[in-house]
């Protein structure tokens, strides 16, 4: 099987602090991946140093099997991502900003095809409706939309059902579910909504304290730790302190 990314004893410090610790992980391609870990554990920068957005200070990082940089660049493309909160323009709808991103990712879209994404993620017959009028459900669907843009293989989500009501949730699960098995999209999703999560993902990727506890199969987590949740499981990691990848 394929690898979409690797990560080989990376190492990133700011200043004299070192953030990220000797992080060692691997997601193959056509896997849900769970990313999970406590607020300040080292996810943000790890997803940061995937994208490229920061260089790491030691180690390697492949992205579709490249290391080079430029040629990690060209495979930012098959890339989506919803990272942060939602970014949009807000005196214009959800129509106009979905021609807007498509634009800046070199993405030629039709109006049908603008509708189509937009009735995926929920978001059918918004009309003229400026997108600063939306709720903040609404708002993280148009986020959504925006990363689907280009049918990327490799979709990084951070939290992307913040905001969203019950129903909601259940709709962006059958989403994810939909482009895993219809298009062979390989996810990596950071949440906290553990029971959520527990529902879709293949592999599971905790990190404390910027070491990577564990990374691999969610059932043989589940298996270690003698649990029937992933909830459970996490907690239990975590109370070990964070150990290093190697201890596993």
């Amino acid at each position: 099987m394929n690898q979409i990314a690797k990560f080989e004893k990376v190492n990133k410090s700011f200043k004299k602090t070192t953030v990220i610790k000797n992080a060692s992980f691997s997601i193959n391609e056509n896997v849900i991946c769970g990313f999970i870990g406590p607020n300040g554990a080292g996810k943000t920068t790890i997803i940061k140093l995937l994208l490229g957005i920061i260089p790491e200070s030691s180690g390697q990082i492949e992205l579709f099997g490249k290391t080079e940089e430029r040629e990690k660049e060209e495979s930012l493309h098959s890339i989506g991502t919803v990272v942060g909160g939602p970014s949009y323009y807000g005196n214009l709808n959800a129509f106009q900003n979905m021609q807007i991103v498509a634009n800046m990712k070199e993405v030629s879209l039709s109006r049908e095809e603008i509708l189509d994404y937009l009735e995926l993620v929920g978001l059918q017959g918004v009309g003229k409706k400026k997108v600063k009028h939306f709720s903040m459900g609404m708002k993280q669907r148009l986020c959504i939309a925006f990363s689907l843009i280009g049918n990327p293989k490799f979709l990084i989500w951070d939290e992307p059902i913040n905001g969203l009501d019950p129903e909601g949730i259940i709709d962006i699960r059958n989403l994810i579910l939909h482009l895993h098995k219809t298009r062979n999209v390989t996810f990596l999703i950071s949440s906290h909504i553990l029971s959520e999560l527990d529902k879709i993902v293949d592999q599971v990727i905790l990190i404390n304290k910027g070491k990577i506890c564990y990374d691999g199969n969610c059932d043989q987590l589940l298996e270690k730790y003698e649990c029937t949740t992933l909830e459970e499981a996490y907690m239990k990691c975590m109370n070990e302190g964070g150990v290093s990848y190697e201890s596993f």
